[in-house]
C-alpha cells in the first residue's frame, strides 16, 4: 500500500509532491540465501509534461539467484470526476545472474544437463544476461479510495543464455480510507498478484491514529500473516517523513523452519510549494 510505484507506472508523481521511499525485506530468515529484496522509489508530478516521472531501482537475490531491475516511469494525468487517473508505461532492463556450484546427488556430472548454465571449472560458474523491461499501468485516486490495475514483464523476453522464459504479470490494487472518529482512520486494502499459472492475495487493514501513528495486519493467503506498526511525522512546511516495520508469520509448511519475514519502509514525501508571486508596479513621477 506504500509502494505501488513498483508495479504500476501509472502511479508515478499522483501524490502532487516528490516522493521518495525505500523498502529493506528479508523473507523467510533462518535459511542459508532466503530471499532478500531492497528497493528505492523516486516520483514527483512535472507540469510541462501533463503527468509525473518516476525512477524505480529493485534489487532482489534468492539463493543461487540476483536479480537488478531499473526502469523510468511516466503517468499522464487526466482530472475525472472527484479524482485523477494516471495512465503509465515504464520501460527499463533486467539483468540476472546465475552463479552457482552445481552438484548432483547421483555423482553424475552437471554438464549432462542442458537446461542448467554454466561456464567454466568442473562444478558451474557464473552466468548473466539482461532483457528489456516494459510495464503499463492505470491508476485512479480520490481523497477517499484508489484503484489501480497494471502488467509488468510485456513481450515476454527471454533469456536464453540462462535457459529463463520472462513472463506477464497482472497486479491489481484497492483500498479506501475511513474516518472513524476525529482521531481514528481506517485504511483497508487488498492487492492480487498473478501471472495466470498461480494467483496471490493481499487483504490489509489498518488504523491511522491522529493522523501519526498506524498499525494493522496483512493477511496473504496461504503464506502469512504480517502485522506491523508505523509512525508519520509531518513537518511545518508540508512535507512528511514515514517509517514502518512489518514482521510476517510464515502459515505455509516453510513457517516450520524458518524465523520469519521482515519489512522496514522509509518515504519522504517532500512537499512542492509554488514560489511566491512577483508584484510590480509602476511610478510615472520622475525628478
Amino acid at each position: 500500500m506504500f509502494d505501488n510505484l513498483s508495479f504500476n507506472p501509472g502511479y508515478a508523481g499522483m501524490n502532487r509532491n516528490i516522493n521518495a521511499t525505500m523498502i529493506a525485506r528479508q523473507q523467510w530468515s533462518g535459511f542459508s540465501g532466503s530471499p532478500t529484496t531492497a528497493l528505492i522509489n523516486i516520483h514527483a508530478p512535472v507540469g510541462f509534461l501533463r503527468g509525473g516521472l518516476g525512477l524505480t531501482y529493485v534489487s532482489d537475490q534468492l539463493g543461487f539467484e540476483k536479480n537488478n531491475i531499473a526502469r523510468l516511469n511516466y503517468s499522464y494525468h487526466l482530472n475525472i470526476g472527484s479524482g485523477q487517473l494516471g495512465i503509465g508505461a515504464s520501460l527499463g532492463f533486467i539483468q540476472k545472474t546465475i552463479d552457482a556450484e552445481w552438484v548432483t546427488p547421483s555423482g553424475n556430472s552437471w554438464e549432462l544437463d542442458n537446461s542448467i548454465p554454466g561456464v567454466g571449472g568442473t562444478l558451474g560458474g557464473s552466468v548473466s544476461q539482461s532483457s528489456p523491461d516494459i510495464n503499463i499501468g492505470l491508476f485512479y485516486s480520490t481523497e477517499e479510495l484508489y484503484f489501480g490495475f497494471s502488467t509488468t514483464h510485456l513481450g515476454g523476453f527471454s533469456m536464453e543464455d540462462l535457459n529463463i522464459q520472462n513472463v506477464h504479470h497482472y497486479w491489481v490494487t484497492a483500498g479506501f480510507n475511513y474516518d472513524l472518529n476525529s482521531d481514528i482512520q481506517l485504511r483497508p486494502s487488498i492487492l492480487i498478484k498473478s501471472d495466470v499459472s498461480s494467483s496471490i492475495m493481499d487483504v490489509n487493514i489498518n488504523a491511522l491514529y491522529r493522523n501519526m501513528f498506524w498499525a494493522g495486519l496483512t493477511y496473504r493467503f496461504g503464506d502469512e500473516i504480517a502485522p506491523m506498526i508505523g509512525y508519520k511525522h509531518p513537518f511545518s512546511d508540508g512535507s512528511i517523513l514515514r517509517f514502518g516495520y512489518a514482521y510476517g508469520i510464515t502459515t505455509s509448511v516453510i513457517g516450520n523452519y524458518s524465523n520469519g519475514s521482515h519489512d522496514i519502509i522509509l518515504n519522504y514525501n517532500f512537499k512542492i510549494s509554488k514560489p511566491a508571486p512577483v508584484e510590480k508596479s509602476k511610478n510615472p513621477r520622475f525628478l
